[in-house]
């Protein structure tokens, strides 16, 4: 047996060895001729800092302020942002957005998006053209742009210029909406006496991450590319390392929760290559969403000339719709994470943005949203609440049941599925109403956490962030005592109204057959409670509401039911 094993082992290695060889002499015999088109497109240098030596240290971070200082700058001004753009790169490396503070006090800070290199959180996007030619001097990160303009506005345009005295001109025309959309014509002229072949590119840069938001919402890498939309949060990004796709139209960036950078091309183009990828550099971790336009030959003389929009602002759903009618940019309003219930979740986001304008307070919009939902599903959850009630009504017939079968399962479930039918009552209605709900919450879910409209939005009282959890405390007696509460324990008022509700839905309902069964469902609200006590307010003041909606509508069957 032994002598087989040696036998086939020694015959593996010689079939090896032989395929090898006679792969070689397939290659020398018969040489594969090179298509004039099959030279590798030039990848698009990634603009984060070359990474350091272990033993040296990335210099310490500075401010925003000290960094624009450093450099060259336009000044940036719109009604609804404020920055200024780097000459040294072209680069967009500076821009807060003037209708959103950090915080609820009237003196925060604005946010800010986009940051220079040198920075904390480095955050910018830049355009530009690479080429296959060895040597060519092409416009960079470090090339600064000539110009005589001080100051971009909606009213006025810049324009930006650099010689490679080589024989190639380059024009870059600014312009910028009243909103966050930028517009930026990229023109080449060729005054050699030969031609060019260059790639128009776009990037979106970002190194190191803010603290998070994340949860049910995208951060990280996002595109429309190939008809879909693709999506990479940044640990993923950093496991892959790079993903790339070819499309004909899209666009590319990189989105938080509620504001983002994306690059749009023409959306006539095909074979656009659009690529995300992760590179460690001295200042960190760099995440990149860039874009490489199909070759440009420029004939001697002749001119080519490209457009892209930069879009560097918060996600209005509307502004972003407009912009995806009025610039024909494919599925832009995907940049605003839906999440799976899509065809749920943008329709009830215009509902809850329209009774906003109508009742001025997006509090209220969720009260009337949550009564107007259970007055569409009323028929639905009338049926299952009537077979509800009569299942209680009969628990005691049940019990007897279960005291004349005792362990014999079979028989009594057979009992109680004989007694169902002589009182006509359909035990798996109650499961309708919860499937539709399923969707229905999530979808609410999703809108109530990624609505812009939402952050900072006051309700009543001491809500005065509907996107922030419950800032009042039960266990401190609203502050009146001092003593640390654990995070996970430490609720306010709206998650014990929520609670409560849930367990009086619960008393209201049949109780489960086994004794261990009915006390572990016993403790789900108060779970429950401490579990969900956490989501932002908004989500928390519809749940209750709801609540309260569903045990009144119950009470009013069990009423009927009992004249």
């Amino acid at each position: 047996m032994e002598q087989q094993n040696n036998m086939e082992k020694r015959n593996l290695i010689l079939a090896i060895v032989f395929s090898a060889i006679l792969l070689f002499a397939v290659d020398a015999i018969f040489p594969q001729a090179e298509s004039p088109q099959t030279a590798k497109a030039p990848e698009i240098v990634s603009s984060a800092p070359v990474a350091a030596p272990a033993a040296v240290k990335a210099p310490a971070p500075v401010s925003i302020a000290q960094a624009v200082d450093e450099n060259a700058h336009l000044t940036v001004k719109t009604p609804s942002v404020k920055g200024s753009l780097r000459l040294k790169g072209a680069r967009f490396d500076n821009l807060s957005l003037l209708k959103y503070r950090e915080t609820l006090e009237e003196d925060s800070p604005h946010i800010t998006l986009f940051s220079p290199v040198g920075t904390a959180f480095p955050f910018f996007a830049e355009f530009g053209w690479i080429s296959n030619e060895f040597g060519l001097a092409l416009p960079n990160a470090q090339t600064v742009w000539s110009t005589a303009d001080e100051e971009l506005t909606p009213e006025k345009p810049v324009t930006l210029t650099w010689d490679n005295q080589a024989g190639l001109k380059f024009i870059r025309q600014i312009s910028v909406d009243e909103n966050y959309m930028f517009t930026v014509t990229d023109r080449v002229e060729n005054y050699a006496d030969r031609a060019f072949t260059l790639f128009n590119y776009g990037l979106v840069g970002r190194t190191n991450v803010p603290p998070s938001q994340r949860g049910a919402v995208l951060e990280g890498l996002v595109a429309y590319a190939d008809g879909g939309l693709k999506e990479y949060a940044y640990d993923k990004i950093a496991k892959d390392k790079q993903a790339s796709y070819d499309t004909t139209g899209g666009w590319a960036g990189i989105t938080d929760k509620y504001w983002m950078g994306v690059l749009a091309f023409d959306q006539n183009l095909q074979n656009v290559n659009i690529r995300f990828s992760e590179n460690d550099s001295a200042e960190g971790k760099h995440f990149q969403a860039d874009y490489r336009l199909p070759p440009m030959m420029i004939q001697a003389g002749q001119a080519v000339q490209t457009t892209a929009r930069l879009f560097a602002g918060a996600k209005e759903l509307k502004l972003i719709d407009a912009y995806e009618k009025d610039l024909g940019i494919k599925r832009f309003d995907l940049t605003v994470d839906f999440g799976w219930y899509y065809f749920l979740t943008k329709p009830f986001f215009f509902i809850l943005s329209w009774l906003n304008s109508m009742l001025g307070n997006m509090g209220l919009a969720i009260l009337m949203f949550a009564f107007l939902l259970r007055l569409a599903m009323y028929p639905i959850a009338n049926k299952s609440y009537v077979n509800m009630n009569k299942m209680k009504d009969i628990q005691p017939k049940v019990d007897a049941l279960r005291e004349k079968y005792g362990d014999d399962k079979v028989s009594f479930n057979q009992a109680v599925m004989n007694l169902y039918r002589d009182e006509k009552i359909n035990p798996a209605s109650g499961c309708l109403p919860m499937l539709i709900q399923i969707p229905v919450f999530f979808s609410l879910y999703k809108v109530l956490y990624i609505s812009l409209e939402l952050r900072q939005a006051p309700f009543y009282g001491w809500i005065r962030d509907l996107s922030a959890p419950d800032p009042s405390s039960v266990f401190t007696l609203f502050g009146l005592v001092n003593w640390p509460v654990p995070d996970m324990i430490n609720i306010g008022v709206w998650p014990v109204i929520m609670g409560l509700t849930m367990w009086i839905q619960q008393q209201m309902s049949p109780k489960a057959g086994d004794k261990t069964q009915s006390a572990v469902l016993g403790l789900m609200p108060w779970f429950m409670m401490f579990l969900l006590g956490h989501l932002a307010s908004g989500l928390v003041i519809y749940w209750s509401w709801s609540n309260l909606l569903s045990i009144a509508q119950q009470k009013a069957i069990r009423r009927k039911g009992k004249k």
